[in-house]
């Protein structure tokens, strides 16, 4: 069974791959290999950013709407 993916799992994990390709140390196929992950986990880190943004607009939206409401009864 997968386990859910978290952005904070996620982000720790891209800074791990961040890490070790700074140092230099992996051969270049693993560099290759390690880049080609934290660009996946960049995307989906992003995705998950971008739902979070849509959810606050839209939080936002509906709340304006009711303090809007309520303006025009008082």
């Amino acid at each position: 069974m997968e386990e859910r993916f978290s952005f904070e799992s996620g982000m720790a994990e891209l800074e791990e791959i961040v890490s070790a390709l700074e140092k230099g140390e992996m051969s270049l196929d693993d560099s290759f290999t390690a880049y080609q992950k934290g660009v996946k986990l960049y995307s989906r880190l992003k995705a998950l950013l971008d739902e979070g943004d849509r959810k606050i607009i839209e939080l936002t939206s509906q709340g304006e709407k009711l303090l809007q409401g309520e303006e025009e009864n008082d």
